[in-house]
């Protein structure tokens, strides 16, 4: 997560070396499909001493869900191109977040307004519910080939995606250091659900995670409402395709100071 952090930030400290770069800040509202589900969960180790976990938990009904990002963008890349990096967040039962690259090509209108087509293309995207934590008491929790040493380690329920957002892009600028732009378009998106266990690996202190399927042997996974779920793992998987929007604002700090 650090190192993605920091993957994701570099642009915006390097921005006073480089003019053309250009913070941007954005809220929005896009898909969030969940089901409303309750869920019966155990899971047994696979250290020779297994430890016992189960829990109960619910995921709550959801089409929609807002969200705010930061990233960085150059929109005079080749003339008439633009590409950018972006960090979306966002909260609604669970904690999500993912990382876009994206590029379009603008048309400008007058020295002001400028508008075109835009592809964002999410490498990675991942929402997480904590639903507990699985105790250690046989010396390591083993979740396939990753050992834990914690006395506890946090059990989450969690959504991984990836996908395009074709869009239409529209941008006037005020000025050189500011400027407002808007998005409508559509995401298209794959995903996978599983459950992840995080905690200190290896008996070094290291914070790692590891994930299990859940179609796993020594995982139990039951949607006890609503019953007779023939596919619980494709009822419990979020949804993250449909129709989005989101307004931002661009800000070329370095022309600030001249």
């Amino acid at each position: 997560m650090k190192r993605l952090l920091v993957i994701i930030f570099m642009p915006l400290i390097v921005q006073a070396q480089d003019p053309s770069l250009i913070s941007t800040f954005e809220f929005g509202q896009k898909p969030f499909i969940v089901n409303e589900l309750d869920i019966s969960l155990t899971y047994l180790d696979e250290s020779p001493s297994p430890d016992y976990f189960t829990t109960n938990f619910s995921l709550e009904p959801s089409s929609t869900v807002f969200y705010f990002s930061v990233g960085a963008m150059q929109d005079n890349f080749r003339e008439k191109h633009l590409i950018g990096l972006k960090f979306d967040m966002f909260y609604k039962g669970m904690f999500g977040f993912n990382f876009d690259f994206y590029g379009g090509y603008m048309l400008n209108i007058g020295d002001r307004f400028k508008f075109g087509p835009k592809l964002d293309v999410t490498f990675l995207g991942i929402a997480n519910k904590k639903i507990g934590e699985i105790q250690n008491n046989t010396g390591y929790i083993q979740v396939n080939d990753t050992r834990f040493y914690d006395e506890e380690v946090d059990v989450s329920f969690q959504n991984i995606w990836f996908g395009l957002k074709p869009s239409l892009f529209t941008s006037l600028k005020f000025n050189r250091s500011f400027s407002v732009y808007a998005n409508v378009g559509y995401s298209l998106n794959a995903s996978l659900v599983n459950i992840n266990f995080k905690g200190d690996a290896n008996d070094d202190n290291e914070n790692t995670s590891a994930s299990e399927n859940l179609n796993a042997e020594n995982l139990t996974f039951d949607i006890t409402y609503p019953q007779n779920v023939q596919d619980p793992k494709k009822e419990a998987k979020v949804g993250f395709n449909g129709l989005y929007f989101s307004f931002g604002v661009s800000v070329n700090i370095f022309h600030f100071f001249e």
